[in-house]
């Protein structure tokens, strides 16, 4: 039998259908993609954003101490009566558990052994120092906050260059400088820093700044 045109427009008519059921069909297939492309680049996005904060931590714990050296440098003492610090690495570690005693100040860290953590290193936020290391172990580690009430902190007035010892009152804002001599130059603001006195920690970590009734914190 001859094609006749209605068979021809019925053909036509039959393949529009089809190429718009490709269509169709292939529209959610392209959404999917779409979506799990967005998904991807959020999960990226998000590991970015924590990965820039670690940094951030990093770069103000470094910041606090070189504004401790520049004063000292402005005081033209130019660190002659101490070794030079080195830059040393630092470990970003989260805090996984705090001690159920309220009377003590100790952290669990997820940061042992494994990642070079050892006894005796600063614990640093983007303030300064917060505590320091006890005892390690392969994959987490403890430390003593330095307001723990069995602390005890050789610093320095970084105006000044005057030596003191802070401890610890069981308050996670305050240290106290005990027998400070009325006579000191102490004023309302002075930064006070770790002194190295000992080598417990390095010198110039950032500890609190001066209050009333000479307490820092």
């Amino acid at each position: 039998m001859r094609d006749s045109p209605l068979t021809g427009h019925v053909e036509g008519v039959g393949a529009d259908l089809t190429e718009a059921s490709f269509v169709v069909i292939d529209v959610p297939k392209r959404l999917f993609g779409t979506v799990a492309a967005y998904l991807e680049s959020r999960a990226t996005m998000r590991q970015k954003i924590v990965e820039l904060q670690d940094r951030n931590l990093i770069l103000s714990a470094r910041a606090q101490r070189m504004e401790a050296l520049m004063a000292e440098n402005m005081r033209y003492k130019a660190l002659l009566n101490s070794a030079v610090a080195e830059d040393t690495t630092m470990t970003v570690a989260r805090i996984v558990a705090v001690s159920p005693d309220v009377n003590r100040h100790l952290l669990t860290l997820n940061r042992g052994d494994a990642d070079g953590v050892m006894i005796g290193d600063p614990v640093l936020n983007a303030d300064g120092v917060m505590g320091q290391v006890t005892q390690v172990g392969r994959s987490a580690s403890r430390a003593l906050l330095v307001t723990d009430v069995q602390h005890g902190l050789p610093v320095l007035n970084n105006r000044t260059g005057q030596r003191a010892i802070a401890e610890g009152v069981g308050r996670l804002d305050r240290l106290v400088i005990r027998n400070l001599a009325s006579t000191s130059d102490v004023t309302s603001g002075d930064l006070w820093v770790t002194s190295g006195l000992g080598e417990a920690l390095p010198r110039g970590l950032p500890c609190g700044h001066y209050r009333r009734n000479r307490n820092i914190g």
